[in-house]
């Protein structure tokens, strides 16, 4: 399962820690790893976004709600770096609101057009992501099921766009052969469940 780390803004001692250690513990999926009262994060094995929505239900009865993907203690841990011993930190959540705008950080391989994720809308399946075209089109959806392992990538006028784990590498896949005459964009956008995901779209070069 991945392991990532959640920010509490209330948490202050040992004692906390173990609270929600225990807590955790009563939600099916999820499993307690390490905490660390200092930067008020710790880390647990999550099964799917779902089971974070039931993680964070269970943590704000509690009295420890999650603090914003953007807090101190949460931005602390990069991708793939060990806050604790023994730990892995694969993403860091927050819960922001899922009408929030899919807000992300860029990273275009070169110059052009540079695509917007302009709404992340909650779904039964997952989230709908609304997104720009070269087109010109400001309504393309993307419809993430979190129940696929590999979903296809929806297109728009030549154009490819995938959200998910690994979507640049899973993109490329499917392009095959014809990846080398794609500009591949990627971006980091935030679903309602508070889980970063990877956003690709692949452009024709020229």
């Amino acid at each position: 399962m991945p392991q990532v780390t959640l920010y509490a803004p209330d948490i202050t001692c040992d004692h906390c820690i173990a609270t929600i250690g225990k807590a955790v513990g009563t939600v099916e999926g999820a499993r307690f790893l390490a905490g660390d009262p200092d930067s008020k994060t710790f880390s647990v094995e999550i099964a799917s976004g779902a089971v974070l929505d039931r993680v964070a239900e269970t943590l704000a009865e509690e009295g420890y709600p999650l603090g914003e993907a953007s807090a101190p203690g949460a931005a602390a841990a990069p991708v793939g770096a060990s806050a604790h011993p023994g730990m892995t930190v694969l993403g860091t959540f927050g819960m922001p609101s899922a009408s929030a705008p899919a807000a992300g950080t860029h990273h275009a391989p070169t110059p052009g057009f540079v695509p917007q994720y302009l709404k992340v809308e909650r779904t039964e399946a997952g989230a709908d992501i609304t997104y720009s075209c070269p087109c010109g089109s400001t309504t393309e959806v993307f419809r993430l099921d979190r129940s696929q392992e590999d979903q296809p990538p929806h297109s728009c006028c030549g154009h490819h766009t995938l959200i998910g784990a690994d979507a640049a590498e899973r993109l490329r896949a499917r392009l095959g052969a014809d990846a080398a005459r794609y500009d591949i964009d990627v971006q980091t956008v935030t679903m309602p469940w508070g889980q970063p995901l990877e956003a690709a779209q692949a452009a024709p070069k020229g």
